[in-house]
């Protein structure tokens, strides 16, 4: 365990308050006088940053991806030191430019045969079977399919096949287990049922000496090289690129998604690092937050909530914009913070409705977006290029989002490679 500073009660004895952003307390007439550019003004005078002395740059076709010149590490006191400290999970967030167009080059043909042999065997339902954030990526997955091949997508249930037994028929179903580790015992006990149904089955791993190759039709392989931290970005990234090849794929002839674009979107994404920085701050103290998203990029929201689970220990719940108002609403009060993506495309007016009513509870917004309109409603946003569409708005606006919970859990004292209670392979039946 890293020594920390008692940080908390430092706090308390600045400005006097004993919780901050998100972090419940019984009320009280000081707390509710209080407005957020004091509380704001008030953490950034607690704030402590040290600044370490590192000259490397990192690079990928051109673009900087990173540098290690001037690295901000708030609070925690002995991460000092230029790149040799720098988080197994940041170093694998700026290599995921290099990870996707790797797995476009040596996967896209395959990809394509796949797609004609499926067409030609006529299936009429896909289904999808995951866990932890390989399910967020087959959330992503189950919305592209259905939206670019008119086929119905369902996610698997593990529990029906391993508790219950059940064997379904599935005789002209295509059945994708999806698995960074392709070792879920769950995930591959439902791929060996689905085949002996009659499916044909297809893996989405990046392990190509995995279990899960063994018990399939087809292995669609990530090319991210191995993944040491047990928080994913890389694999997280690389299934979404595979969902847009296999959509591809599958669609009528001379659909285009244009995900070929995805890897420099990515680079160009990296660079918003110092924005994440310049707001971690206000954060450090948050213990509880909802994040929101809807259509395409809903998955996106489930995968911040995870990583912010996971790797800064706060309690985060996620929702469709559209359903946060049917009755989450309610836990709302001032200052409590809401995380929100708003890519451009039909669900941008719903968002836009959701941070009005926010904005009238005093809530604390961060919203990741390239619309300006939006990001002048909330209270915080990290702005990405208008020319990302919504259809491919997945892979770069995650990247700020892994950004903000690696960069918060250095901020908070905490190692993301090894949160507490987790193992990089979670075994389940």
């Amino acid at each position: 365990m890293r020594p920390k500073r008692d940080v908390n009660a430092q706090f308390a004895a600045i400005i006097g308050v004993h919780k901050f952003c998100g972090q419940r307390t019984a009320s009280s007439p000081q707390r509710h006088e209080r407005d957020t550019e004091t509380q704001s003004d008030d953490t950034e005078k607690f704030s402590i940053l040290c600044a370490a002395s590192a000259s490397s740059v990192f690079l990928w076709r051109g673009i900087k991806l990173y540098s290690t010149a001037n690295l901000s590490h708030s609070i925690d006191t002995d991460r000092i030191g230029g790149a040799k400290n720098l988080s197994l999970m940041l170093q694998e967030i700026t290599e995921q430019p290099a990870a996707l167009e790797r797995t476009i080059r040596e996967e896209r043909a395959k990809v394509a045969r796949l797609g004609a042999f499926l067409k030609e065997r006529d299936i009429d339902l896909i289904v999808l079977v995951a866990r932890g954030s390989s399910d967020n990526a087959a959330l992503f997955g189950r919305y592209l399919l259905e939206i670019t091949t008119g086929i119905p997508v369902a996610l698997a249930a593990p529990s029906v096949h391993t508790l219950y037994g059940a064997q379904l028929k599935l005789r002209r179903a295509l059945v994708i287990g999806v698995s960074q580790s392709g070792e879920g015992e769950d995930i591959n006990r439902v791929l060996e049922n689905s085949r002996a149904g009659g499916a044909y089955t297809v893996g989405i791993t990046n392990e190509s000496a995995s279990s899960m190759v063994g018990v399939v039709d087809e292995t669609l392989l990530m090319h991210g090289g191995r993944e040491r931290s047990v928080a994913a970005t890389k694999t997280y990234t690389g299934q979404l690129m595979h969902f847009y090849m296999l959509a591809e794929a599958l669609a009528d002839a001379g659909v285009k998604l244009g995900y070929e674009r995805i890897p420099e979107y990515a680079a160009h994404a990296l660079e918003l690092r110092s924005a994440v920085e310049e707001i971690i701050e206000r954060y450090v103290f948050m213990e509880n937050c909802v994040v929101v998203g809807r259509g395409l990029i809903y998955a996106n929201a489930y995968e911040m909530a995870l990583k912010l689970m996971e790797t800064c220990y706060v309690v985060a719940e996620r929702f469709s914009s559209a359903d946060f108002l049917h009755g989450p609403l309610a836990i709302v009060e001032r200052h409590f913070p809401i995380m929100a993506f708003a890519p451009p495309g039909p669900t941008l007016g719903g968002v836009k409705e959701l941070l009005g009513r926010l904005r009238e509870l005093r809530a604390d917004t961060l919203v990741i977006t390239s619309n300006t309109e939006v990001a002048q409603m909330s209270t915080r946003a990290i702005s990405l290029p208008g020319e990302i569409s919504e259809v491919l708005s997945l892979i770069p606006y995650i990247i700020p989002a892994q950004l903000f919970a690696a960069l918060l859990a250095d901020a908070k004292g905490l190692n993301p490679d090894a949160p507490r209670s987790l193992a990089k392979v979670t075994r389940t039946l």
